[in-house]
């Protein structure tokens, strides 16, 4: 009877143990919450500075284990805190996401080490602060959602209902999930002499690659819409500064945002750089490069904002915008060569459905192909549209830029325009083309061309 319960026993218990082999085989790919916490900094990876204090943790940086649920029990461990505001640092390495994480915080800066990525233009280098999402991550991959404070600074006024969110973010590095169809995945190395595999290709997802692509495609940075029963909400300040996104539908998604620095990153392989679907006031994009994409920047309404000293290059459209007050679009640079990769060259610099008191001067365009507007790269005609155009603009000044193109037809086209202004720019074109023109009701437009025949000759240069 005793061996008999001996074995039934030692059964047992070897059933047990295959079931938890089973069990920790299926997790090891995640890291446990319950590992974050550290107290030997020498394991630290990611790091909190919080007005409650100092909190090390330890977040998986080899890219081999999953870690979005253990980075969702961090963030939510500190937005518990009472009226938090949090620095947080990532140290070097690969953070894998495979599922979508929220930041519920109203002020809140996630800063890396290094501009960095997985670079499919070449060296397939992996360094710096590196956010790679896995295929269920998203569509919103990271999502900074909004939060109040139990009282108002400075008045100390309570219950304070309203809230907020700041958000900055700097030298992280963003790869999503192939989200175009086209396979960089597997990357390439020129050092190999490997062709590009995307030559030629288009960035906007190709056909049949998604069912609806708006519910499906990967967003690495969502600002949403605040929803506040009790009292106001706003997003009151966006800063993204030395960051790297790339294989992704859009890069940064804006619901609203009162001011916004978006500056001195790289935009390269994705469908949408940056997208504003309501108001953006004070809004400055500068110092950016965009590449290999479908639309740069595609805005609803900035008002008062700067977009200057930016570069292009390889991409169907730099601007496409509904409506612009009060603001400029200055010392850009576009370089789309005959040539080029992925989604290049097939449309606009800039298209404003509606525009007032916007002065654009001092850009630089190429554009070694003769394209027409097009909604986006996969179709097949044109829509109708100029390669720079504007509707309904209301005193636009447009001057001292350089256009040198083979466009066949009008480059700069004025549709139902008062009292706008496009002189002393520098415009080439094609055969049969022309440089501006204006359709619909206009009136009080001025236009003067530069004609090299009609300058002033030149004093003979002294010794």
């Amino acid at each position: 009877m005793n061996l008999y319960r001996f074995k039934k026993n030692a059964l047992v218990a070897l059933l047990l143990s295959f079931m938890c082999m089973n069990v920790f085989g299926q997790q090891i790919e995640k890291q446990k919450p319950s590992t974050l916490k550290v107290s030997d900094e020498r394991f630290a990876t990611v790091k909190a500075l919080t007005n409650h204090g100092t909190f090390s943790y330890h977040l998986d940086n080899t890219g081999d284990l999953e870690v979005s649920g253990a980075l969702q029990t961090i963030f939510n461990e500190l937005s518990a805190l009472k009226d938090v505001s949090a620095t947080i640092t990532f140290s070097p390495g690969v953070y894998f996401l495979d599922a979508p994480v929220v930041v519920k915080m109203a002020s809140i800066k996630l800063i890396g080490h290094g501009h960095g990525g997985i670079d499919i233009h070449g060296a397939n280098l992996e360094s710096g602060t590196i956010f790679r999402f896995g295929k269920n991550t998203g569509p919103n991959c990271i999502t900074f959602d909004y939060a109040g404070r139990s009282q108002a600074f400075p008045s100390g006024e309570s219950p304070w209902d309203n809230q907020n969110l700041k958000v900055e973010l700097e030298n992280l590095s963003f790869v999503g999930y192939n989200n175009t169809g086209v396979n960089t995945a597997d990357g390439y190395s020129r050092f190999r002499g490997d062709e590009p595999n995307f030559r030629g290709l288009h960035w906007y997802p190709a056909k049949d690659r998604y069912q609806d692509i708006e519910k499906e495609g990967q967003r690495a940075i969502v600002l949403p819409k605040p929803t506040n029963d009790k009292g106001y909400a706003k997003c009151e300040l966006l800063r993204v500064t030395g960051c790297y996104f790339t294989e992704l539908y859009v890069a940064i998604e804006i619901a609203d945002c009162d001011v916004s620095y978006i500056n001195k990153n790289w935009f390269g392989q994705l469908t949408y750089g940056v997208r504003l679907h309501g108001n953006g006031q004070g809004m400055m994009v500068s110092d950016n490069l965009f590449a290999d994409m479908e639309t740069a920047l595609v805005l609803a309404k900035p008002i008062f904002s700067t977009f200057h000293n930016n570069t292009f290059a390889y991409l169907s459209k730099c601007f496409e915008i509904d409506n612009i007050v009060n603001s400029t679009i200055t010392g850009n640079a576009i370089y789309n060569w005959k040539i080029s990769t992925g989604a290049a060259a097939y449309g606009s610099f800039c298209y404003a459905k509606n525009s007032t008191n916007l002065n654009i001067s001092g850009n630089s365009i190429t554009q070694f192909m003769d394209s027409r507007k097009r909604t986006r790269t996969t179709d097949t005609e044109p829509n109708g549209q100029s390669f720079i155009q504007f509707d309904n603009a209301k005193r636009l000044m447009f001057s001292n830029n350089i256009i040198h193109t083979l466009i066949s037809q009008t480059v700069l086209r004025l549709h139902n325009s008062s009292d706008c202004v496009i002189t002393d720019n520098i415009i080439t074109y094609g055969e049969s083309g022309n440089a501006v023109a204006e359709t619909g009701a206009c009136s009080n437009n001025f236009y003067r061309p530069i004609d090299p025949k009609d300058s002033a000759p030149f004093d003979k240069y002294k010794y």
